[in-house]
């Protein structure tokens, strides 16, 4: 009796599971694209093209070989992008755009890297493709948690990359001006949706990437800016610079206009 209760509850489990997780219907056509250095994207869009499994591989990358659900965003001249949340966000991963100067109208976006990838279909890997295959290896992963590790927002990771990216912008203005300059960031009182939506170096980093500008465009202005050693950086509501001994203080805010033009006349001052 216990067994054929035990069973029964196991095939209840098993039924409302294929309820809550229904089977995905994907479409005849799924494509394989391929770029340089050994990178892959199959796209397989499911029937009703609303949305696609993705999976690129040769990348150096915690996505390379993880089958993602992507929503497929129309966009215009029959264009669209193939988009999943990673990283805290949704984030376009392929794209397919129209294009005459490109030898194809496919590209790959890997998160956290600037420069695109030109990928392009390939006749004989998409049709070696078996969907039934990707489907399982989806659901395999799932079970695991890989979709769903990829999609929760790394806040340390963000800091590191933002951090790296304004002393890129300090290092190169203490090279032109001849004297060093650190930008500082109060990390702690950002938000996480400010440090996922938000290019934190491009409001951060446009004081020092300014004083570059002005040693670069007047060589006297190295003289000025050699009692600048430090700029602090935080985000309030409205837009404020001022000085502090040898430090600059940066107030900016998510909807400050002119700000490179404020952050010039005030370094001019100097």
């Amino acid at each position: 009796m216990a067994r054929i209760l035990a069973t029964a509850f196991t095939s209840i489990a098993l039924a409302l599971l294929s309820l809550s997780t229904p089977a995905l219907e994907l479409g005849d056509n799924p494509l394989a694209l391929v770029g340089d250095n050994g990178l892959e994207a199959i796209v397989a869009p499911t029937a009703d093209n609303s949305q696609a499994l993705i999976k690129l591989t040769g990348l150096n990358h915690p996505l390379d070989g993880v089958v993602m659900l992507a929503e497929v965003e129309q966009r215009d001249n029959d264009g669209r992008a193939y988009r999943a949340e990673v990283d805290g966000k949704q984030r376009s991963l392929v794209v397919y755009a129209q294009s005459y100067w490109s030898p194809t109208d496919y590209t790959a976006y890997i998160p956290g890297q600037q420069e695109p990838h030109a990928i392009k279909a390939d006749e004989e890997r998409s049709a070696a493709i078996n969907v039934d295959e990707l489907v399982a290896e989806y659901e395999q992963q799932m079970g695991e948690g890989r979709q769903a590790g990829l999609a929760r927002f790394d806040r340390a990771k963000a800091v590191q990359r933002q951090q790296a990216a304004l002393a890129d912008i300090d290092d190169s203005a203490s090279k032109v001006c001849g004297s060093p300059v650190s930008t500082s960031v109060d990390w702690e009182a950002l938000t996480n949706d400010q440090l996922n939506n938000l290019n934190i170096t491009g409001y951060c980093g446009q004081v020092a990437a300014e004083m570059e500008y002005l040693c670069l465009s007047d060589a006297s202005f190295k003289q000025q800016v050699k009692e600048i050693s430090e700029v602090s950086c935080g985000f309030a509501d409205a837009l404020n610079l001022s000085r502090h001994d040898q430090s600059l203080v940066f107030q900016t805010s998510e909807d400050a206009s002119n700000q490179r033009e404020t952050i010039n006349d005030f370094l001019q001052t100097l």
